[in-house]
């Protein structure tokens, strides 16, 4: 979700008291939680634009979506999962021919696999202001 719409949910929650609300230390960062269930931000791109932006709405008011992935490692655990080549190829391209440098190409396939309906959802038009 975007920053704001989790933001919005935060304060939500500290007004009714928080009890569901946990702080986690998620990969090394601590996260807010909902009953186990990580809300994250989806951040920026390098451009300093928002992944999943708002957008104006009916009568002005911004809206912005929230999603629901349940990711698996396998395609038995029905979730998204990532999907590769089958790793990493680096090949040495030697060293270049007008500059004093070595180059290298390194060559990584991946993608996403959505292995049963259930394991996304998109809740869209959520209002934040």
């Amino acid at each position: 979700m975007n920053a704001a719409i989790r933001a919005k949910i935060e304060s939500g929650f500290r007004r009714l008291g928080g009890g569901e609300l946990l702080r986690e230390e998620i990969a090394g960062k601590r996260t807010v939680t909902w009953k186990g269930i990580p809300l994250l931000d989806a951040g920026q791109k390098l451009d300093g634009t928002d992944v999943l932006p708002l957008t104006t709405g009916t009568g002005g008011k911004q809206t912005g979506d929230i999603y629901a992935v349940r990711f698996g490692a396998a395609e038995v655990d029905a979730g998204v999962s990532g999907l590769t080549n089958g790793g990493v190829q680096a090949t040495d391209l030697g060293e270049s021919h007008d500059k004093p440098v070595y180059r290298t190409r390194i060559d990584f396939c991946c993608d996403l696999a959505l292995f049963g309906g259930k394991a996304a959802a998109r809740l869209t038009n959520v209002l934040v202001g």
